[in-house]
């Protein structure tokens, strides 16, 4: 009887054993030869990857252009360059080459020892980024860098960016105004959304003028890129977002215009100095100039003089704000005048609306108002005397007359009438601009005769040149008054309007036609005594003003300011202007400066 062999179970699992065991050795070769031969590739990027470190910097946007209504480009971005230290640095950049460098371009005023200490200290940095060694290269220094060789081994990284230039920096330069880096307030202020619009900390904004009410529009997106750095030096760069381009902002103004308004203010400003008598101009040391569109309300000129260089303001500030010219103020959206016998065609536009008076009625101009025992004011009767209507009133800027209609009317009729022809009210206008006064009964120095001097545009009242031509377009347009604006559109980089301006009517004065084309006719009159405007190549309606100043001048008289608005052609209005000469010695000395913009425009 045979016996059959039988395995032990110990026997069993050692079998078992070697058998997994050399699978899982196979296995392992297996993997091991996959990843050392199929994915070599994989794994020496990523030791690569783990290698480098990265970081984004910005790509400024171009700041959009503003232009006149023709295209005539006012401020614009010039390009230049920050040069920034890349870090870590490459390896076999020098620091003696990048010191040479640095200071062969003057890219650096501080003394060897301290920079090449600094570069030393930047060089063993041990985390990556970029720091600033100077800003604001020319294309010139630029290409310069490049011909050493140092931009292109990464040691230094050039950034482009756009500053702020002013082709004529003397043209318009109170209302362009100026851009600057943000501030801190800026940056924090809860009704200024800085901060979730994406704009960096160290961005430059518009700080005043339409720089600043139009930033939004004009400032554009910055791009970011991403910047790999290997701790060999290497680097590569990539666009993670472009940048947005500003929109152009084009202006309803018009630079030729401009130019001229400004070169006739400064010129008038000149002849009265060098041929005017003492206390009859000579003294005239400045002033404005509006033009508006009657229509739309866009403004086609405005110069205050003196001015200044909007490329040049900031390194001659001291000098500019210590001018006792006070070159700095905008004198069109914030001098206050008192508006003289300007101020007229306001008191017959009211006490016509009312119907207090008509165009016939007459008042007897005896060279004194007698109305009141204690205060009886007189009129110069220049061409007049006797029986006065209105036509003659305004042809000869009878004071008598408006001091009767006005005393009748009340203060504060004449007054509400003349806000909502525009003086000492809003215009509409973007820029930040004075409010103006009127007399009113309520007003602390109240009394009769101060009535009698609001009725010929003084006692209280205080207006902005703006208002004045806001003023004159409402008469030249039976009482309507457009809100006065710069801009007309923004257009994007493609050419495509992205922000229209839609004109409106701030305010209307009752009466239409049957009111404002006898104080129109009584304009027209005016015009005609005036030696500067009777030749003009189209027809003016103009009212001038003679407002005394508090200074006295020689001879015991006061000085006075020449104050002027008008409008033309005079019977299909396109034009409003408005003219202000401080000292200018009487209105009719401003009527050579509405001469040339008459001529400007239909010469």
């Amino acid at each position: 009887m045979s016996k059959r062999r039988r395995t032990t179970p110990s026997k069993k699992r050692l079998t078992v054993l070697l058998v997994l065991c050399g699978a899982v050795f196979v296995l392992f070769a297996v993997r091991l030869a996959w990843m050392q031969f199929v994915m070599a590739d994989h794994y020496a990027q990523k030791v690569a990857e783990a290698s480098q470190t990265s970081y984004s910097v910005a790509l400024p946007a171009a700041r959009g252009d503003i232009v006149d209504r023709n295209g005539k480009i006012l401020a614009r971005d010039d390009t230049v360059y920050d040069l920034n230290l890349c870090l870590p640095a490459p390896e076999g950049t020098t620091l003696q080459q990048t010191w040479q460098i640095l200071q062969d371009y003057q890219l650096t005023d501080a003394s060897g020892e301290d920079v090449e200490t600094q570069l030393a200290a930047f060089f063993s940095a041990a985390s990556a980024g970029e720091l600033t060694l100077a800003e604001g290269l020319t294309g010139a220094q630029a290409a310069a860098l490049y011909a050493t060789g140092l931009p292109q081994s990464g040691a230094v990284r050039l950034v482009a960016r756009g500053t702020r230039s002013w082709p004529d920096g003397t043209l318009l330069p109170h209302a362009l105004g100026d851009t600057g880096p943000i501030t801190a307030e800026q940056w924090e202020a809860e009704d200024y959304a800085l901060r979730t619009a994406g704009v960096a900390m160290n961005a430059e904004i518009g700080q005043s003028g339409l720089e600043k009410v139009y930033d939004e529009l004009l400032r554009g997106q910055d791009g970011r890129i991403r910047v790999s750095a290997g701790f060999d030096g290497t680097r590569s760069e990539t666009v993670a977002q472009s940048p947005v381009p500003g929109d152009t902002l084009v202006l309803t103004l018009d630079s030729g215009l401009q130019k001229t308004v400004q070169a006739a203010l400064q010129d008038r400003i000149r002849t009265l100095q060098t041929t005017a008598g003492s206390g009859a101009g000579r003294e005239c040391n400045a002033g404005a100039a509006v033009v508006v569109d009657v229509q739309t309300g866009g403004v086609l000129a405005a110069a205050s003089w003196p001015g200044y260089d909007l490329n040049t303001w900031r390194r001659d500030y001291a000098a500019l704000a210590a001018d006792e010219g006070a070159p700095l103020l905008d004198r069109v959206c914030a001098g206050l005048y008192a508006p003289g016998s300007a101020f007229k065609p306001a008191v017959a536009a009211s006490a016509l609306a009312a119907g207090l008076i008509t165009v016939e009625d007459t008042v007897n101009c005896t060279g004194r108002y007698l109305y009141y025992s204690g205060y009886q004011p007189g009129c110069l009767q220049l061409g007049h005397s006797g029986p006065v209507n209105l036509l003659t009133a305004l042809r000869h800027s009878c004071n008598i007359y408006f001091y009767d209609v006005g005393r009748r009317l009340g203060v504060d009729a004449f007054s509400a009438t003349a806000q909502q022809l525009g003086l000492g009210a809003d215009t509409g206008i973007e820029l930040p601009a004075a409010a103006g006064r009127l007399t009113w009964t309520t007003d602390e120095n109240y009394q009769d005769g101060l009535a009698l001097q609001a009725a010929i545009g003084q006692g209280n009242t205080a207006v902005t040149p703006l208002q004045l031509a806001a003023y004159a377009a409402a008469l030249a347009n039976d009482g309507q008054r457009p809100a006065l604006h710069f801009a007309d559109r923004a257009v994007d980089t493609a050419g495509r309007t992205v922000w229209q301006y839609e004109p409106r009517t701030i305010a209307q004065a009752p009466g239409g036609e049957e009111v404002f084309a006898p104080i129109r006719e009584g304009m027209i009159q005016m015009a005609q005594t005036l030696s500067a405007l009777r030749e003009a190549p189209v027809s003016l309606a103009c009212k001038t003003g003679s407002p005394q100043r508090p200074e006295r001048a020689p001879g015991g008289g006061y000085y006075t300011n020449s104050v002027l608005i008008g409008y033309f052609p005079a019977q299909a209005p396109r034009y409003a202007v408005a003219v202000v000469l401080e000292y200018g010695g009487g209105g009719a000395n401003a009527a050579p400066v509405m001469r040339a913009v008459a001529d400007a425009l239909f010469g």
